[in-house]
This record gives structure tokens, C-alpha cells and sequence, in this order.
């Protein structure tokens, strides 16, 4: 049980329905680059109009690699470092944003709207 709620943000997103977390996101760029492998694109790319661009896509997939490689979850260390979420609960000592009595805050409200593909269901009352 006390695992499952460093699992719960501070922003009411659930870490094990993240992609960062589950580590879908690392999976996906492996099987990218082994298909990049398997088919030499990096030796053919030069061969073909409009691929030109590819060693800076392939620089840019070791970048998400590194940026998504793996999450603990923001309550265990993990998550974005300069979270507002985060650094406002610690400041307020709250568990969670719906603690608050200014909830939902504009800030909570943006992240909402950019990165929740299915908002919690407590906060998707009344919006």
C-alpha cells in the first residue's frame, strides 16, 4: 500500500498508467532502432532524397532515450525536477493538489490539459 501511493503524483496522475514509467516510451525507441539497424538506414539514407536529416533524427532519439529512459515517480526522487506541482505540495506540505483549498490551480489546469490523456476522475468534476 505504501508503494502504491508513491505512485500517485502530486499532480493526480498515476504513474503506472505513464508510458514514461512503464518504460513503453524506452521500448518503443529500442524497436525503432533496431529496425533502423536491421535495414542499414543510416548507410542508405544516403541514397534517398528527403532522409538527409536522418543523423540528427537518429541524435534526436538518443536524446528522448535518455530524457524517457526510466521514472521512479516524483514522490520516489523521479519526475521533472522543477515541477510546480511538486514544489508547491512540499512548500504547502500536502500530499497531492486536491488537498489544496485553491485546487484546481491554473498551473494544475494546464498540466491537466497538455499531458493527462484521461484526467483522474476526481478532478474531472465540475470542469
Amino acid at each position: 500500500m505504501l508503494e502504491e501511493r508513491k505512485l500517485a503524483g502530486y499532480c493526480g496522475m498515476y504513474c503506472s498508467a505513464c508510458a514514461i514509467h512503464t518504460g513503453e516510451i524506452k521500448k518503443a525507441i529500442a524497436q525503432l532502432r533496431e529496425l533502423l539497424d536491421i535495414y542499414e538506414l543510416a548507410r542508405v539514407q544516403q541514397l534517398f532524397e528527403g532522409l538527409e536529416e536522418f543523423p540528427q533524427f537518429s541524435k534526436v532519439l538518443g536524446d528522448l532515450e535518455a530524457m524517457f529512459g526510466a521514472c521512479v515517480g516524483c514522490k520516489a526522487g523521479g519526475g521533472w525536477p522543477n515541477c510546480f506541482m511538486r514544489k508547491c505540495c512540499e512548500e504547502k506540505s500536502l500530499k497531492s493538489c486536491y488537498e489544496c483549498d485553491k485546487m484546481p490551480c491554473q498551473e494544475l489546469l494546464r498540466f491537466q490539459k497538455r499531458h493527462f490523456l484521461c484526467p483522474a476522475p476526481h478532478y474531472s468534476k465540475g470542469f
